[in-house]
């Protein structure tokens, strides 16, 4: 292949991998085990363009909606009983139902994202997770990804994360649990966002919250915008972004 022809291949895949976010992500595996601190991605570039869900609360229910430019499967609302996980005002169990959504599930590339889980404010800073398919049964296959992105202020210089500030995990395959624990974060009090997709789709989810100090919320991909649609056709690279 001769040589301008090659740079020009690298470059637009390069730009359209930047606009889809998919830099980091395409190397993603299904997190598993346990550890006292996720991984930080590497590289560890900004998370992909996300819509995260907006909130009507209710008495002891929320709904949860996503509109476009958020993918279609994702464009509606979906119900929740029990404490929104975020803000000073509740911790506890909340349940989420999917079943209003297009798909009636929670897609597969849905993103997950933990707010300032550690151990700085002395409280348990935990969530526990389980999911459930379309007949009612535990998901106990791994259903999230390694991080894909890690932001925020950490303790090393200039506020750069290091591995210590990120909190523990683990994966329970009997239960179908995942857990993550600030208690294991070292170095300080950061205050990061992990962000972490799932890549199974779920009917419905319950977390538990055991710290106002911690948030959770989960995001939508959004649709690329016209430019980067054509930047991906010309380059011949309108396929699923993740590997399947």
């Amino acid at each position: 292949m001769p040589l301008r022809t090659t740079i020009e291949t690298t470059t637009t895949i390069t730009i359209a991998a930047t606009i889809l976010g998919i830099a980091g992500a395409a190397a993603s595996q299904p997190l598993v085990g346990s550890g006292p601190n996720l991984p930080i991605p590497s590289p560890n570039d900004p998370p992909p363009p996300q819509q995260p869900r907006a909130v009507t609360t209710g008495s002891g229910t929320w709904t949860g909606t996503w509109t476009s430019p958020a993918a279609a499967n994702w464009v509606g609302s979906f119900n929740a009983i029990g404490p929104v996980p975020a803000g000073v005002t509740s911790t506890g169990t909340t349940r989420y139902d999917f079943s209003s959504l297009p798909t009636g599930q929670l897609p597969a590339d849905t993103f997950f994202r933990f707010g300032d889980v550690d151990g700085g404010s002395t409280t348990t800073e935990v969530f526990t997770l389980i999911a459930f398919d379309t007949g009612g049964s535990l998901i106990t296959t791994p259903w999230l990804d390694e991080p894909l992105a890690v932001t925020g202020s950490g303790t090393g210089g200039g506020g750069t994360i290091l591995p210590g500030n990120t909190p523990g995990w683990s994966w329970t395959a009997g239960t179908g649990t995942y857990v993550i624990d600030g208690s294991t974060v070292t170095g300080g009090n950061p205050s990061i966002s992990i962000f972490m997709e799932s890549n199974t789709s779920i009917a419905s989810m319950q977390l538990t919250r055991g710290s106002t100090f911690a948030s959770f919320s989960l995001a939508a991909p959004l649709i690329p915008a016209p430019s980067a649609m054509g930047v991906l056709a010309g380059a011949g690279l309108l396929v699923s972004r993740r590997r399947r």
